[in-house]
């Protein structure tokens, strides 16, 4: 199902023949050394793309969607968007030979568009590698800000787009 579309992207669900690429994704270096869930395989895919085939944005819970081409609809990427009561949680990874195209950029800009004119009281949480700096440098473009106090041990860094969690 499609989500939302850009001139040149589409958030949309991940397809079944997609599981492979999809492996493949997580378990690139470049990927797996900003991801903290350990090593996935095949059923761990297998039960996301069916956990999340009809889900949108909008529902509740913790869902992961495919980023990819408009035209050939070939994957790029993925976000992960998880729903709480008064907040989302927000995730993203290009692939590497994807990356430095502006990609992330575009597809998050129209999904915090949707977002907040879906829910507009709602704050949109991004949580990032301490090392991962060109992710922070994005979130920053965006209008993310970086004002939740985080123990230093934490190898993440927590940014919020409209204000303070308490």
């Amino acid at each position: 199902m499609e989500i939302l579309k850009t001139k040149r992207l589409r958030l949309r669900n991940f397809y079944t023949e997609e599981a492979q690429e999809l492996l493949n994704f997580y378990h690139d270096p470049n990927i797996g050394k900003y991801m903290y869930w350990g090593k996935i395989n095949s059923a761990d895919i297998k039960y996301l793309i069916e956990h999340s085939s009809s889900r949108t944005p909008l529902d509740n819970g913790a869902y992961a969607y495919a980023v990819s081409f408009l035209k050939s609809d070939r994957l790029v990427g993925e976000i992960y968007l998880e729903k709480h009561a008064t907040e989302f949680l927000l995730g993203y990874a290009i692939k590497p030979d994807r990356q430095g195209h502006g990609y992330a950029t575009e597809i998050l800009k129209a999904l915090l568009k949707y977002l907040d004119k879906s829910f507009p009281d709602m704050n949109v949480i991004a949580i990032v590698d301490k090392n991962n700096l060109k992710s922070q440098a994005l979130l920053k473009k965006l209008g993310f800000v970086n004002d939740i106090y985080q123990f230093d041990a934490s190898p993440f860094v927590m940014y919020s787009l409209y204000g303070q969690i308490h």
